[in-house]
């Protein structure tokens, strides 16, 4: 549906101007909002795509120019910052404004690299920022450049409004989450963590659903499954096809996928699901509102029943894996000499690969396995392919000892980051951000399924909660990571208010 700027910003009915103290004086909401609409254009014009475009001059992405630009923005308002370059390019900037109470306080949180894009089935060019039917378009508009936009205003308006800083508020927009977060969030918390340091951080994750002009529920990303990729080697007797074997790779490991297909490790009701459960099953319908409010009790049957009704409930109520990619043979008229599939597992907090790897071997039916895996900073595929030369070598020289038919090669271990607690100073302040702006809409904690940066942090002891603070229709968050991603002007309004009030509360 299309509608203007105005029509969409009255839509937004739970969007109005948050109270401000008198000592800050009153805040011209229209400007800001003019203002950050603005700097998000500029944002989504800088080319940070990563890993580049194939038709791009770049060899690699390219996050410092955006941030120094940002810099200079920051200056204006007399905000220090400092930009750590973990590669060429590579920059991730820091800013962290003084509170009154010497500590570690709030960081503001986000990435501004941005995935890949295929010009030709976007409708505006999608490094423009055009602004047209009530939306910002671009790439990152949403994911993640969206919330950049977002706390850099809340670190301008303090310093505009002189607002009292009981805690620190430090923001850093970083490198590199689109791909691992190794020259990013992962590279800070390593090398330089004393400029990050914080009890509590903001990052993305989270949503705030929209629907028919109106926020519905707020949602605050507590934990995250951790993501892990394990592949699966299964050798065979290679020759000439015309000779088939009975060792043949292939079947080898159709059988051990088909021991595994019915297997699902067991359901788990975490502390933010159950949350999650008990405060959205009233929007649901029928006997899926009925096996929410019991799973939500502690129900274990419940809980399963949920999981079998749809694969949403299942990715939450338990630890999942899957095959995604398969590789095997050389060509057509040889028997594959080995095959090998990865798995990719994304465990609830506190479930252990190591236990999970053991738990899916023996439900394969591969009881004697070798676990191949590289030494941290390395990758896997040549860790796996010297493991396999030295294999070849016990083959030659006739041995036996130490020589495996079968080995899990384990591509990238997950971080083990535990959930984040519901009753925190940023915790409650989200909650009365989010009564204040939107008092009917419905506040629950989420478990995302996908992985962010905030596995860094909270592997550190911080508690992560992910926000973005734009609300966004199912079909505005549909155009993350797709073509024609874009965000209404009236969600930018929304955003930075949302991120005032956080900030606000949480110095209180």
């Amino acid at each position: 549906m299309k509608h203007s700027p105005l029509l969409t910003i009255l839509l937004l009915a739970g969007c109005s101007t948050p109270p401000v103290s008198p000592m800050q004086g009153e805040i011209d909401w229209d400007a800001v909002c003019k203002e950050a609409t603005v700097f998000l254009q500029q944002l989504v014009r800088l080319d940070t795509i990563n890993p580049p475009q194939p038709d791009s001059k770049k060899p690699n992405a390219d996050e410092t120019s955006l941030l120094s630009w940002v810099q200079g923005e920051l200056k204006k308002d007399g905000i220090d910052s400092q930009i750590f370059e973990s590669a060429p390019g590579r920059g991730n900037l820091v800013a962290r404004l003084k509170g009154e109470t010497p500590g570690k306080g709030l960081l503001l949180m986000a990435h501004v690299d941005v995935v890949n894009v295929d010009k030709s089935k976007w409708s505006v060019d999608p490094l423009s920022g055009e602004i047209k039917d009530g939306f910002l378009w671009g790439r990152g508009a949403l994911d993640d450049k969206g919330s950049a936009m977002c706390f850099v205003t809340a670190l301008r308006l303090v310093k505009r409004t002189g607002l009292k800083l009981k805690r620190d508020l430090v923001l850093m927009l970083n490198a590199d989450e689109e791909s691992s977060g190794r020259y990013g969030c992962e590279y800070m918390v390593k090398n330089h963590w004393p400029a990050i340091d914080c009890d509590f951080a903001i990052n993305e994750g989270g949503r705030i659903r929209l629907e028919h002009g109106k926020v519905t529920s707020v949602s605050p990303q507590t934990a995250e499954k951790i993501y892990n990729d394990i592949n699966l080697w299964i050798r065979g007797d290679s020759g000439h096809s015309s000779v088939p074997k009975r060792n043949n790779a292939l079947y080898s490991m159709a059988r051990a996928l088909a021991a595994l297909e019915p297997f699902g490790f067991p359901v788990k009701l975490t502390p933010t699901v159950k949350e999650f459960l008990e405060a959205t099953a009233p929007r649901e319908k029928g006997d899926v509102a009925d096996l929410m409010r019991k799973a939500a009790g502690g129900d274990t049957k419940a809980a399963e029943a949920l999981a079998a009704r749809e694969p949403r409930f299942n990715a939450l109520l338990r630890s999942t894996f899957v095959p995604t990619i398969i590789k095997g043979g050389i060509r057509e008229n040889i028997l594959p000499p080995d095959v090998l599939v990865n798995l990719n597992l994304r465990l609830l907090p506190g479930d252990k690969l190591d236990d999970a790897i053991k738990t899916l071997m023996d439900k394969a039916g591969l009881t004697r396995y070798a676990i191949v895996e590289p030494a941290a900073g390395m990758e896997w595929e040549p860790a796996w392919k010297a493991w396999l030369e030295d294999q070849e070598k016990l083959r030659r020289d006739g041995k036996t000892e130490g020589l495996y038919e079968v080995a899990v090669v384990v591509a990238d271990r997950g971080i083990d980051a535990p959930a984040s607690p519901l009753d925190t100073a940023a915790y409650n302040a989200i909650r009365t951000a989010a009564k204040d702006l939107s008092q009917d809409a419905v506040f629950a904690p989420m478990m995302s399924t996908g992985a962010t940066d905030s596995r860094f942090l909270r592997a550190k002891g911080v508690a992560c909660y992910g926000l973005l603070p734009l609300p966004v229709t199912q079909e505005d968050s549909d155009s993350v990571h797709n073509h024609n991603e874009r965000v209404s002007i009236a969600s930018i309004s929304y955003g930075v208010k949302m991120t005032w009030r956080i900030v606000e509360e949480v110095n209180k």
